[in-house]
C-alpha cells in the first residue's frame, strides 16, 4: 500500500512539474512584436516595419510616437518617425490566389468572389492587386493593377471546374512580383478548400520561391471533409504569414477583413543611426502602452564600416562550452546543480556543527540502555559547553517540530530507514535548505515562478529520499527473512537455545537483518524480556511477515510446542507467497507497462514539443482557452493515473 501511494505521489508530482516547466518557459516577458522587415540599405537611414502577434493585447491598441522607443548599442534614438502603412504612400502588392476547382462550385465560389472584392475595397487606392485562379491549370485573370473596376471584372470571370493545382497556382502567383522592383510590401492570399491533386511542384518549391521574392503568404482554408490544411499552413508559417480557417464560405468576408487590417496596421519606424562607423549595431525596439509593454532586438552589420587603420577590431566569440550557458534549459540544469551542491554543503556543515562523540549514553544505547532524556539545549551545552547561533536555530526549529509531534515521527522513520542522523538535525537541515535555496534562487533569477517550483522540489525531496531508503532497506529485510527463519529453526533443531540461535543470525547474516537482531539480542542481554525485545523490533520495522513470526514465537512461549517447526512453516509460507506474487506480477506486467506508457506519453510529448516547437505549444499557456484546456487535461490526467493504478494493483 505504501509503495502504491508513493507511486501515485510521484506520478502526480511529475504531472505538476511537466505543467509548471512549460509555464516557466513561457512565463518570461512575451515578445509580441514581429519585425517584418529591417532595412539598413540606405544607412545611416534605418527603416523598420513591424506588426504584432495575433493574441497580442498591445497590438490592439492605437499606438503613437510616444509609445515607441529605440536604442542603438544602449543609446536612445531621439528623432523617430512612426507611421502606420495606411499613413504613408508606399503601395502594398497583393496577389489573390483563388481555388477554382470543381469542389468550389456554387455558393463557395460566389462567397469567395464577394470576399475578394470586399478585401480590395478595404485596402487603399494606391495598393495594387493581381488575380490568379488554379484548377486543372493555372489562369492569370489580372496582372498587377490598382484599377478596381478591372479587378472586379477579373474576379467575376472565375469559374469553378476540374482538379486542384494548389502549388502550381502559388508559384504562378509568386511570379507576378518579378517586375515589381519598387513594391516593398508583398503578399499572397491563397484560398483553397482541398489538398493539391495535380501540381507538378512541391511545398518546398513554393517556400523557397516565396523567400526569394520576400513575399508573405496568408492562407485561408475553407474546411471540407477530406481537407487537411497542413501544407498551406507550413507555407504561411515559413513566410511569416498566418493560416486562417473557415468552417463555412459565409465566414470568408470576416477573414479577408482581418487580413486587410493586419496589412494596413503595420508600423514603419524611421530614424538616422547614431553609430556611422561601428561594425555591429544592436537595435532594441520597445513598445509600451499603459501597463502593456514588449520589446524586440535585432543586430546588423554596418554596410559602410571602415576599421581604423591603426587598430584591427576583433569581434569576440564565446567558446562553444560557454555559449551553451545562454540556452534556457542549460540554465535550468546549472540552477539545479547549484542547489544540489548547496544542500550537500548544508548537510556537511550540520555534521561538522554536531560532531558525534562516543559518550557513555551512545555506547550503551546499542545494548538497550536508555539514560534519562535531557532537553536538546542541555544536550548541546553538555557536548560543546556553549550554544552558538546555529545551535539556537536548531533548538528553535526542534521545539516547534516537537509540539506537532514531528520529532517522534521522524525518529521512527529515520530509524526504520537505517539513517544515523537525528530528527532535530534532519528537520533543521531541511528548513535551512528550503530558506537558503528560495532566497538564493530568487536573487539570481528574479522569477517567482521558478523559485516556487524549485522550492517545492526542495521541500519534498528529502521525504522522497527517506521513503526510497526505507523501501530499499525493507525490501532487503524481506528478502533475508525466510532464510533467517530457516537458520533459527535449524539452530533450534541442533540443540541451541533461542538466544544462541539469535546470536547465530547476527554472526551469519548481513545488514539490515543482522543489525536488527543484534539490537534484539543486546536488549535481551541487558535484561529485557524476549517477548518485549521482539515486539520492539516488530514495531520498528512494521513488517507484516515478521509480525507473523513474532506472533508465533510469543504464542509458542505461552502454550508450548515445537518452535523450530513453526518457524520452518512460516519460512515456507513466506516463500510460497513471494512466488505467487512474482507470478502475479509477471501476468500483470503488460497492464503495468501500458499504465506507464499511458502516464508517461503525454508528459514526454509535452516536453518534446516544448523543446522542438515552443511557439506552437505556447498557445496552451498564453491564451485563456489554452490554460482552461491545460487545466482540464491535467485534472483528467491525475484522475486517470489514480484509476489505472487501482486497476493494475493486485490486492492480497
Amino acid at each position: 500500500m505504501g509503495r502504491n501511494r508513493l507511486n501515485v505521489l510521484l506520478s502526480i508530482l511529475i504531472i505538476i512539474v511537466s505543467i509548471l516547466l512549460p509555464i516557466f518557459a513561457f512565463a518570461q516577458e512575451p515578445q509580441d512584436i514581429l519585425i517584418k522587415k529591417f532595412i539598413p540599405d540606405d544607412f545611416p537611414q534605418i527603416n523598420i516595419y513591424l506588426n504584432f502577434r495575433e493574441v497580442s493585447e498591445l497590438g490592439s491598441q492605437e499606438l503613437t510616437l510616444d509609445n515607441f522607443t529605440v536604442q542603438e548599442n544602449g543609446s536612445a534614438v531621439k528623432d523617430l518617425s512612426v507611421n502606420t502603412i495606411a499613413q504613408i504612400s508606399e503601395p502594398i502588392g497583393v496577389v489573390l490566389a483563388l481555388d477554382t476547382s470543381g469542389s468550389m462550385i456554387g455558393e463557395p465560389i460566389a462567397d469567395a468572389q464577394s470576399a475578394a472584392i470586399l478585401f480590395m475595397d478595404e485596402m487603399r487606392k494606391i495598393d495594387r492587386f493581381a488575380v490568379v485562379g488554379f484548377a486543372d491549370s493555372v489562369t492569370v485573370y489580372s496582372k498587377f493593377t490598382s484599377d478596381r473596376t478591372r479587378l472586379k471584372d477579373s474576379i467575376s470571370q472565375t469559374v469553378a471546374w476540374g482538379e486542384t493545382s494548389l502549388f502550381d497556382g502559388l508559384m504562378v502567383a509568386l511570379d507576378q512580383f518579378k517586375d515589381q522592383e519598387d513594391m516593398k510590401h508583398r503578399y499572397v492570399i491563397v484560398l483553397s478548400d482541398g489538398m493539391d491533386t495535380v501540381s507538378k511542384l512541391k511545398v518546398d518549391d513554393v517556400i523557397a520561391k516565396a523567400k526569394a521574392e520576400n513575399v508573405t503568404v496568408y492562407s485561408i482554408a475553407l474546411l471540407s471533409y477530406d481537407f487537411n490544411p497542413v501544407d498551406i499552413g507550413n507555407i504561411s508559417k515559413s513566410t511569416e504569414g498566418e493560416l486562417l480557417v473557415a468552417a463555412r464560405s459565409s465566414e470568408l468576408k470576416e477573414l479577408y477583413k482581418s487580413i486587410s487590417r493586419k496589412m494596413r496596421n503595420q508600423y514603419k519606424i524611421s530614424y538616422v543611426s547614431l553609430w556611422p562607423n561601428t561594425e555591429n549595431i544592436d537595435v532594441t525596439l520597445n513598445v509600451k502602452s499603459g501597463e502593456l509593454s514588449s520589446s524586440a532586438s535585432v543586430t546588423y552589420k554596418n554596410p559602410y564600416y571602415a576599421p581604423p587603420p591603426t587598430k584591427i577590431v576583433m569581434s569576440p566569440q564565446l567558446p562553444f562550452y560557454l555559449a551553451l550557458f545562454n540556452i534556457w534549459w542549460m540554465k535550468m540544469i546549472v540552477y539545479a546543480a547549484f542547489f544540489i551542491s548547496i544542500s550537500l554543503l548544508l548537510y556537511i556543515f550540520a555534521l561538522l556543527m554536531f560532531p558525534s562523540k562516543k559518550i557513555l549514553k551512545q555506547r550503551t544505547e546499542i545494548y538497550g540502555y536508555k539514560t534519562p532524556q535531557r532537553s536538546l539545549e542541555d544536550e548541546i551545552r553538555h557536548k560543546k559547553g556553549r550554544i552558538g547561533f546555529v545551535d539556537r536555530f536548531v533548538i528553535f526549529i526542534s521545539k516547534i517540530a516537537a509540539r506537532r509531534g514531528f520529532l517522534d515521527l521522524f525518529d521512527r522513520r529515520l530509524e526504520r530507514a537505517g539513517m544515523s542522523i537525528q530528527s532535530s538535525e534532519f528537520v533543521s537541515l531541511h528548513v535551512a535548505a528550503v530558506i537558503i535555496c528560495a532566497i538564493s534562487l530568487y536573487i539570481l533569477s528574479r522569477s517567482i515562478l521558478l523559485t516556487s517550483v524549485v522550492t517545492f522540489l526542495v521541500v519534498i525531496g528529502p521525504f522522497l529520499i527517506l521513503s526510497f531508503k526505507t523501501a530499499s532497506r525493507m525490501r532487503k529485510f524481506h528478502d533475508q527473512l525466510p532464510d533467517t527463519l530457516q537458520l533459527i529453526s535449524g539452530s533450534l533443531k541442533t540443540g541451541y537455545s533461542f538466544n544462541q540461535s539469535l546470536s547465530t543470525v547476527v554472526d551469519e547474516t548481513t545488514p539490515p537483518i543482522s543489525d536488527e537482531f543484534k539490537r534484539v539480542l543486546s536488549e535481551i542481554r541487558m535484561g529485557l524480556a524476549e517477548k518485549d525485545a521482539l515486539d520492539n523490533m516488530a514495531a520498528r520495522l512494521n513488517s507484516e511477515h515478521f509480525n507473523w513470526a513474532v506472533m508465533s514465537i510469543n504464542i509458542q512461549r505461552e502454550v508450548g510446542g515445537n518452535l523450530a517447526e513453526v518457524l520452518e512453516i512460516i519460512s515456507s509460507t513466506i516463500r510460497e507467497r513471494d512466488r505467487a506474487m512474482r507470478q502475479i506480477k509477471a501476468l500483470t506486467a503488460e497492464g503495468r507497462l501500458s499504465a506507464y506508457i499511458l502516464i508517461g506519453l503525454p508528459i514526454l510529448f509535452a516536453g518534446a514539443l516544448t523543446l522542438l516547437n515552443r511557439e506552437y505549444i505556447s498557445l496552451l499557456v498564453t491564451t485563456r482557452v489554452g490554460i482552461v484546456m491545460l487545466s482540464l487535461a491535467s485534472l483528467l490526467m491525475i484522475i486517470g493515473i489514480i484509476w489505472i493504478i487501482r486497476i493494475v494493483r493486485v490486492e492480497y
